[in-house]
């Protein structure tokens, strides 16, 4: 369908702010088998507030990042996402946390209304450099962690909804946490456009400024509610290119702030 391979064009590229990232890390369409994209983009956060454990402070930073996203359909029904990204806090700057995931189609069912298909994903992220993990400019938490997701997607005509939930299993001394995102939009021969809304949950972890102090700033506990958009227009065949925004509505040790993104999508390599 039409709308279906406009919209294998957008890969969106996750937001690396510090210790979050951005709404899931697959989408609920796939590739189709031998074809490649390529995604490049970068942005900034404009975090002029931080949650210290649940208590908002006044602790204000400017996040730039730039993300490599290669995606790839190794056959009809499984897709491979490798990603790159590069984040730049003050004055520490340094390549973050590299992820690579696989997701299967398990079942696609037509109904009587659209189309709704059941897929399962997993992978693996690990910090790609051993940079800063402390201070007000901490890079990361140098996270390895192990992602597993099932994935609901349904589509009718131009419209289409996403559902996904993952356990992310952290090694120590990072600690564990879930993630689950909703997403709903609509891709037309002219547009693509999306809405979401993400949760990241931690179990346990240390608080900045808590009591008793984080032994460090790898075992905190991070959690968001965060909600964002993209807006995708085709520049040519195989080309296009994205705007895309988040805010966190409230979290635990995380900024808050405008997050802005912009990007280029080049498909069939």
């Amino acid at each position: 369908m039409k709308f279906i391979s406009t919209l294998s064009l957008i890969m969106i590229l996750v937001l690396n702010s510090g210790f979050s990232f951005g709404q899931g890390r697959v989408d609920g369409f796939y590739k189709g088998k031998g074809n490649i994209e390529l995604a490049f983009g970068g942005g900034v956060e404009f975090a002029s507030k931080y949650f210290a454990g649940n208590d908002k402070i006044g602790l204000s930073r400017k996040i730039y990042n730039s993300s490599l996203t290669v995606s790839t359909g190794l056959f009809d029904r499984l897709d491979l996402y490798i990603h790159i990204p590069y984040v730049a806090i003050g004055d520490q700057n340094s390549i973050q946390d590299g992820s690579l995931f696989l997701k299967y189609l398990i079942r696609k069912i037509e109904l009587s209304q659209g189309e709704l298909s059941l897929s399962l994903a997993g992978g693996f992220s690990s910090n790609l450099a051993d940079y800063q993990t402390e201070g007000i400019n901490a890079i990361g938490q140098k996270a390895k962690v192990l992602d597993i997701r099932p994935i609901v997607h349904y589509q009718i005509g131009a419209w289409f909804a996403t559902a996904q939930f993952a356990y992310n299993y952290k090694f120590d001394p990072v600690p564990n946490a879930t993630n689950a995102s909703v997403k709903v939009g609509k891709a037309t021969g002219k547009y693509y456009f999306d809405i979401w809304y993400e949760n990241l949950y931690t179990f346990g972890g240390f608080d900045y400024k808590g009591t008793p102090a984080p032994p460090s700033f790898r075992e905190l506990g991070v959690s968001y509610h965060k909600i964002g958009g993209t807006f995708y227009k085709p520049l040519g065949q195989r080309l296009g290119g994205y705007v895309s925004s988040a805010y966190v509505l409230s979290g635990r040790n995380i900024g808050q702030g405008p997050i802005l993104n912009i990007g280029l999508v080049l498909k069939n390599m």
